[in-house]
């Protein structure tokens, strides 16, 4: 649990990056592209130094899920999530992306056999209730939204909740930094070939170089290294998703402290009610 909690922790400074990226110049496309593109380069600079030649996967099933883990929930989720925040904004869009434990309870009731307990059921409704309630402070009024919306709104959130199952698929055959260099590889090709970033306003400014590497190694590389050694030891992966939405707690608070963006009543009620779905989660059978 602490893993997963730590992974959410990281995963909360993103706004970090993609503010400073933005401020410099660099689009999602971009952006989403040196996020792959440095977290791969991390990865496989350790992996060599502790594996050697055997970073080289002969495992066909292991490298279908690490491949398939990098192609939906890295490179899909950020063609998905990308879009839904041009459709949707950003409230919306975030609302919609954490649907993710709704998608991994129900595939990991169908794939390993998970029981829905009524207190798992419970902390998930309250989880996403408090998700909604830190991202927007319970305001989506301001915000216009159709069916194209949804859809990839959708998408995002199913993505980004099958990465604990599809993770955990891959942990079982591999070790996490294998599954984190063939996942990132998988998509930083992938974005480069879908989304076509601009690499030449990389190569001209070393801030975006610099700021891109380091947003590939804190929420990125380290973050899912840590992730993929938690799906290794949790076994009911219906948890693993509500445990680690700590993330939008540490971006609410990142935002207020760094930023000095407001933080409402609502929003601060959010906060408390994601830790109690962690706790009820936790206890959960």
């Amino acid at each position: 649990m602490i893993q997963l909690l730590l992974a959410g922790i990281l995963w909360g400074t993103i706004g970090v990056f993609v503010k400073g990226l933005s401020s410099l110049g660099a689009d999602g496309s971009l952006i989403g592209f040196l996020r792959m593109f440095f977290a791969f380069v991390i990865i496989l600079a350790v992996s060599i130094v502790k594996h050697g030649r055997k970073i080289i996967l002969h495992d066909k099933t292991a490298l279908f899920w690490c491949v398939l883990l990098g192609l939906l929930c890295n490179g899909l989720f950020n063609v998905f999530y990308t879009s839904s925040i041009s459709i949707n904004g950003m409230g919306i869009a975030s609302v919609l992306m954490y649907t993710a434990p709704v998608f991994t309870a129900i595939a990991s009731a169908v794939i390993f056999r998970e029981k829905f307990s009524a207190l798992k059921i419970f902390a998930l409704s309250v989880n996403i209730i408090g998700c909604i309630l830190t991202v927007t402070g319970g305001n989506l009024s301001a915000e216009s939204i159709n069916m194209a919306g949804i859809l990839v709104g959708l998408g995002s959130g199913f993505c980004y909740g099958m990465a604990a199952v599809i993770g955990r698929l891959a942990g079982e055959r591999t070790d996490s930094l294998t599954v984190s260099m063939y996942s990132y590889l998988s998509a930083w090709i992938f974005l480069a070939l879908f989304m076509r970033p601009d690499i030449s306003l990389a190569f001209d400014d070393v801030k975006i170089l610099g700021l891109g590497f380091l947003y590939g190694l804190i929420p990125t590389a380290l973050a899912y290294v840590v992730y993929y050694n938690a799906l290794k030891v949790i076994h009911d992966t219906s948890k693993v998703p509500v445990i680690a939405s700590v993330e939008p707690v540490t971006a609410v608070l990142i935002g207020t402290i760094i930023y000095n963006e407001g933080i409402g009543t609502a929003n601060l009620i959010g906060v408390a009610v994601v830790m109690i779905s962690i706790i009820i989660m936790s206890k959960a059978k």
